[in-house]
Parts: structure tokens; sequence; C-alpha cells
């Protein structure tokens, strides 16, 4: 019986995955508490990036992924992912018929998080 296999027969609570989260935060644990769906995806992105920070010596690429997927994981545990498409949704619709949308411009802030991990974006 394999890992995955063994993670599909052991169904936890939201509340269990948060948990587990807070207290574990491996590749090997967020892998664990995302959806199986999302698993795939998740192998793939890992592996690029241990790819590129063995290449350039860095685990800058490593620890940006570790963190999305651990966010990534958490939000669709609690439903908080399906709540930010439904709001991007009603947004996009508000756009398309155009309402005004309160709010940041994306382009700023995609510099903040760009300053935030040392990246320069050309915008």
């Amino acid at each position: 019986m394999t890992a995955e296999s063994h993670d599909l027969l052991s169904v936890r609570t939201p509340e269990q995955i948060v948990k587990s989260l807070q207290a574990d935060r491996t590749p090997r644990n967020i892998r664990a508490c995302l959806p199986p769906a999302d698993r795939e995806y998740f192998d793939r992105d890992y592996r690029r990036a241990m790819a590129k920070a063995t290449e350039e010596l860095d685990l800058a690429p490593v620890n940006a992924l570790l963190a999305h997927w651990w966010h990534m994981a958490r939000m669709k545990a609690t439903g908080e992912y399906e709540a930010v498409l439904e709001r991007g949704a009603r947004i996009q619709e508000q756009i398309e018929r155009g309402e005004y949308v309160p709010g940041r411009p994306l382009r700023e802030v995609l510099a903040e998080r760009a300053s935030v991990l040392g990246v320069e974006l050309d915008l």
C-alpha cells in the first residue's frame, strides 16, 4: 500500500487538516493535506523548485513554493479557496458591466509583493 492510498483512506476534517498544517510544514505533510486532485500539480511544482534550487544553490524558490502550497492546502480545507473564486467571479462580472470596483490596482499589489520577495518586475 502506498502512502497516497493510505491518505485517501483516512479522511480528515478541515480542523484536523489546519491543525496538521500548523504543526508540520514539511513538503510531505503539505502534499498529504492537499485534495488528491492537486497533488500532481504540487509534485510538478516541487520538483521544478528543487531542480532550480540545486542549480542555483538557493532554497528561496523551494521556500516560496512551500509557502504557496501551504496556503492553498489551508484555503482548500476550510473552503476559503472557493470563496475567493466566487468573489473573483463577482468582481469580474462587475467589471464586465462597467461598474466601479473598489480596490488597489493590480500593478500596485504585484509590485508590493515583488518587493517583499526581493524580485524586480517590469510592469
